[in-house]
């Protein structure tokens, strides 16, 4: 065997691992208590707690205010999916007031109008701010990822570029203004993997990121939602949950 060959099986594993991409990843930052992997572990028909999304503050540096306003939206969408709460939409309660106050202007016919007075209140709100975006974000982001599934990605050697995301979320009781849980996300991905499974896997990008479908700023939002829920459902407080479908 020559010197040459000697050299190529040496690099052989250094350009098979450059080539291979890893699978979009997400971590908490700042936790405490329970592991979040614990609410997904069995199916639950149980009691619900009652949420709300309240509003998402766009604080990256790159980017535009319209990608917090999607990324609340799919929030909701994953609180929905995870059937551990009870959603109440409060992004468009203002339709839904104009549409009950109609109901009470005579002008609809009886049987059909939308009553007053039967909303239901959220006890816990959820707000958020998205705190980095960088679709492009060059070389490894620190710190150990947990892989969510949805296979790897083939990357192109000599480098990669790595889409990444921070959120930071509080869940605060609409009673006292406390907050009872509070936590950072990080999402990334190095390469897109279509077919990406989750509670938000199957639902289009919303407005203001949907220029980033089929990229692996996609899989990097997606991601970081997910393990977002995870955390809101096993942090919040066991006397939320007493509310029956």
């Amino acid at each position: 065997m020559n010197k040459s060959t000697l050299i190529a099986l040496a690099l052989a594993p250094l350009f098979f691992t450059a080539c291979v991409a890893p699978q979009p990843t997400a971590r908490v930052t700042s936790s405490g208590g329970p592991g979040i992997a614990q609410a997904q572990q069995e199916r639950y028909d149980g009691p619900k707690a009652r949420i709300a999304v309240n509003k998402f503050v766009y604080k990256a540096a790159r980017g535009h205010r319209r990608i917090g306003a999607g990324m609340a939206d799919m929030l909701n969408t994953a609180l929905f999916h995870s059937n551990r709460f009870i959603v109440l939409d409060r992004q468009d309660h203002g339709d839904i007031m104009r549409e009950q106050d109609l109901g009470a202007s005579g002008r609809v016919t009886q049987g059909s109008a939308a009553p007053i007075g039967q909303m239901e209140g959220a006890e816990l709100l959820v707000s958020g701010a998205v705190t980095a975006f960088s679709p492009d974000a060059s070389g490894a982001v620190g710190g150990i990822g947990v892989p969510l599934g949805g296979g790897a990605g083939v990357g192109v050697g000599g480098g990669s570029s790595n889409a990444y995301i921070a959120i930071d979320v509080k869940v605060v009781d609409a009673r006292t203004s406390r907050i009872v849980a509070a936590v950072t996300v990080e999402g990334r991905a190095t390469d897109y993997v279509s077919g990406f499974g989750g509670a938000v896997g199957g639902v289009p990008l919303p407005f203001g990121l949907a220029q980033y479908a089929n990229t692996p700023m996609e899989n990097a939002v997606r991601v970081c939602i997910v393990k977002a829920v995870d955390y809101i459902a096993s942090q919040t407080p066991a006397r939320y949950y007493h509310v029956n479908q």
